[in-house]
């Protein structure tokens, strides 16, 4: 494709089967593209959806919504349609938006400002997670602006497992090296991890915007074999990555923060019915995390304490670590002298 003519963001929407979720997801993400010209694409890629899924797409479509509308003869599986709708978008960025997942107001000229700047690999954006109102249920702080990173381990102990959550990813994919074959991580539940690694790798900056972009719905998905997909299969694809050059110590830093945030609150949620991790813990975990201080100081707690003291715990940390992060930031913001972008080492 012509590269005047290319989109500069394709907004790519995997779904399957949840129409009112992705009514809801094209909303917000119709009502900002208008003004933007052809900057941004809209992209849905329908995984041969038994429900109304087409009709609420033309609903849009008909009011004007300029959305390139695929519909899969049989369902190709949710790796393959990622993968699927990774490959089709003709924008120079891509993000693969969760059709359960909100962009917030004004997201999209955020994004597009901070991607006019420069050639990045990965624009990662702030997301949380809320229950039923994302509005109310929006993090008090109000983190404003973004970095840039030369320094890919620095990038990742920012972004670390969240890497994983493809809506809040804007990668480049003129940094993605195709030669990888995309096709061995699916099945995994991470296909995505393929072009965002290999973004972040090959490009000279990445980006963390740390104001919040992306809401996400949870506890509507579970069942799934969780400490296999962030434990086993992730560090199946990162010795992928690590035998092909990439630098180990990235991948330990979100082991890290995997042991010590994401599998406590998990199990402990687990334990308590909020979710299902959908396998057995301990039997996946003890294999891989062993030699790893935080998997005895915070995993493994949240595998043996009572399950309710166990994410009181995790809860406490949590709340210590937000607060330590508000108190830099606020000093942060008086010794900078712009609001906005700033060069990081």
């Amino acid at each position: 494709m012509d590269e005047a003519a290319r989109p500069l963001l394709t907004l790519a929407i995997p779904t399957y089967n949840r129409a009112s979720y992705l009514d809801s997801c094209l909303a917000h993400v119709c009502g900002q593209v208008e003004g933007v010209g052809k900057a941004v694409e809209i992209l849905v890629s329908d995984n041969n959806s038994p429900d109304d899924t087409g009709e609420v797409v033309g609903k849009y479509i008909l009011a004007g919504a300029a959305i390139r509308y695929v519909k899969n003869e049989e369902n190709i599986g949710p790796d393959r349609n990622f993968l699927q709708c990774f490959r089709m978008a003709a924008g120079r960025y891509v993000l693969i938006l969760g059709d359960d997942d909100i962009l917030i107001d004004g997201s999209i000229k955020k994004i597009l400002d901070v991607l006019e700047k420069d050639d990045y690999g990965v624009v990662h954006l702030a997301s949380y997670g809320y229950e039923e109102d994302y509005r109310l249920e929006m993090p008090r702080a109000r983190f404003r602006g973004y970095e840039v990173y030369d320094d890919v381990k620095k990038f990742t102990g920012k972004a670390h497992y969240f890497l994983t959550f493809t809506s809040a990813n804007v990668v480049n994919k003129l940094f993605v090296d195709e030669s990888i074959a995309l096709e061995r991580f699916c099945g995994t539940n991470l296909v995505q991890l393929g072009w965002t690694l290999s973004a972040m790798f090959n490009a000279k900056k990445n980006v963390i915007v740390k104001e919040y972009l992306v809401a996400a719905q949870l506890y509507n998905s579970g069942g799934y074999g969780l400490c296999e997909i962030f434990g086993k299969n992730l560090n199946k694809i990162a010795r992928t990555f690590i035998d092909g050059g990439a630098d180990e110590k990235c991948f330990i830093i979100i082991n890290k923060k995997l042991l010590s945030r994401f599998f406590p609150a998990n199990i402990a949620r687990s334990r308590m019915g909020v979710i299902s991790t959908g396998d057995d813990c301990r039997k996946v975990l003890y294999p891989l995390f062993r030699g790893y201080l935080a998997f005895w100081l915070f995993t493994v707690p949240a595998m043996t304490l009572p399950a309710r003291a166990a994410y009181f715990l995790y809860s406490l940390a949590m709340r210590s670590r937000t607060y330590a992060r508000q108190i830099k930031s606020f000093f942060a913001g008086l010794s900078s002298e712009k609001f906005g972008g700033r060069e990081r080492p």
